[in-house]
């Protein structure tokens, strides 16, 4: 019995062994490296392929840890930047953010951490050249952030906020403001920030429609007694 079960295990490493070697393994990245190494318009040459498939599989190994490697490292970063975030750490959290965007560009969310690092930064500036200087970055970082992940609101309201108090650009904030609100119904800080957004921009009516909607929707009391207040005040400008 014992030596059928080690027949057993030598078929499956034999079964592996021409499995791994089989000549179809890797081709496609063997190509693709191929063409990598060309200049002008070459065409692929047969031995060459397999060359590089030949390095291929012998680097497999080492080539699969280091993408490990880099997954990690990026986790790392990411942790790392929050941690900052959490100790109130703006410049190593926003560089942490930073390096994590080194191994993973098209993720909006680190955008979005780093942006929001970036303009708290902003705010402790003695020089208003710098303070311009980190508020432009963290609204470049909001946008890149909405452009790679549409569906996440968060960048549209807190760009919202910077167009509002930091940059003096209120009227830019509208349509942040109302893409996020057609997603978060019931935020009400954003309410209210949309319904004096529209006060100011000479819409009294739609503020109005904010605030109502803020009373029905918002479990906080203390955001439907702030709703109750403007839209007396409107009505007592009406008259």
């Amino acid at each position: 019995m014992k030596h059928r079960f080690i027949l057993f295990l030598l078929l499956i490493s034999v079964s592996f062994l021409l499995f791994s070697c089989r000549p179809g393994r890797n081709n496609d990245l063997a190509e693709r490296v191929y063409e990598l190494e060309q200049v002008g318009s070459a065409e692929a040459e047969p031995d060459e392929i397999r060359e590089i498939r030949k390095d291929i599989n012998h680097w497999e190994k080492q080539l699969n840890d280091a993408i490990t490697a880099g997954k990690n490292t990026g986790r790392y970063y990411r942790v790392l930047g929050l941690k900052f975030m959490d100790y109130k750490m703006f410049a190593p959290a926003r560089d942490s953010f930073s390096r994590a965007i080194e191994i993973t560009p098209e993720n909006g969310r680190l955008y979005y951490y780093r942006a929001v690092t970036q303009s708290r930064l902003a705010v402790a500036r003695d020089s208003e050249a710098e303070k311009a200087e980190e508020l432009a970055l963290a609204e470049k970082d909001y946008l890149k952030a909405i452009a790679l992940e549409p569906r996440f609101m968060s960048p549209n309201y807190s760009l919202a906020v910077l167009y509002i108090y930091e940059l003096s650009r209120p009227f830019e904030a509208e349509p942040y403001l109302e893409k996020y609100l057609d997603i978060e119904r019931s935020d009400g800080r954003a309410m209210l920030l949309y319904g004096q957004l529209l006060e100011q921009m000479g819409q009294p009516e739609k503020a109005m429609d904010q605030y109502t909607k803020l009373r029905t929707l918002s479990g906080y009391t203390a955001e439907k007694e702030q709703a109750e207040i403007y839209l007396n005040r409107i009505r007592e400008e009406s008259f």
